[in-house]
């Protein structure tokens, strides 16, 4: 008898304090769970303790409330109109967040970052199909500085050129890539626009990576277009 009324006194209080404390999130202690580890502690410990399972399922009662009332304070973004998303335990515990999915694998890189790495590679040797530091093509060497910044693009320039947002020539951005029509028809020659009408490339007529102006009647012949594939 003695349990039934704490049990119900416990629940009764609960309810009030439920009815009290608004929007308790869900990684709270629900009532049930904590209601049925009094039931399962008191009838695995006997009647000689029931009295210290009730005390101590009555507290963790209240601890459950309490925490939760401190997590949906902890969650709220500081407006009383305004609902706030709940706090993950992750968070709160300073682990890492995983409630909001799995980050974007594609890195948001800037065109000077592109540039300053190109740059390092002034003078690699222009190698036909080359895709390390020992020797580039054209393609190569752009596939190769996207992915020192964190980007996955196509090999070839007609590929290259196929995907990316169209950019015109007048619109121009530090970091875009350009491409030319060379040895044959469509994209076979790309690098990266600097900026000031100059683009760094792996050039076969210099046989190494270097730096070129798009004025230059060579180039603005065999201009076909240009294409973006990060956000400055």
């Amino acid at each position: 008898m003695s349990k039934r009324k704490t049990t119900a006194v416990a629940l009764l209080l609960a309810i009030t304090t439920t009815i009290a404390t608004p929007a308790v999130p869900a990684y709270a202690f629900s009532v049930n769970d904590l209601l049925s580890q009094t039931a399962a502690t008191g009838s695995s410990s006997g009647t000689s303790s029931s009295n210290s399972s009730s005390g101590n399922s009555f507290m963790n009662i209240l601890m459950g409330l309490l925490l939760g009332k401190l997590f949906n304070n902890m969650s709220s973004t500081g407006s009383s109109n305004a609902a706030a998303p709940p706090v993950s335990i992750n968070k709160i515990a300073g682990l890492p967040d995983t409630s909001t999915g799995t980050a974007s694998a594609q890195a948001t890189a800037t065109g000077n970052a592109l540039i300053t790495t190109a740059k390092k590679y002034m003078g690699v040797p222009y190698v036909w199909g080359g895709t390390t530091t020992e020797g580039f093509d054209c393609s190569g060497f752009t596939q190769y500085v996207m992915k020192q910044n964190g980007i996955t693009i196509p090999r070839t320039a007609a590929e290259q050129y196929a995907t990316g947002t169209s950019v015109d020539k007048s619109q121009l951005r530090v970091g875009d890539l350009v491409f030319f029509t060379t040895y044959k028809e469509g994209a076979s020659h790309v690098g990266f626009y600097m900026g000031d009408g100059k683009f760094i490339h792996a050039s076969s007529a210099n046989e190494q990576v270097t730096i070129s102006n798009l004025g230059d009647t060579y180039y603005v012949e065999h201009y076909i277009g240009a294409r973006r594939y990060i956000q400055n």
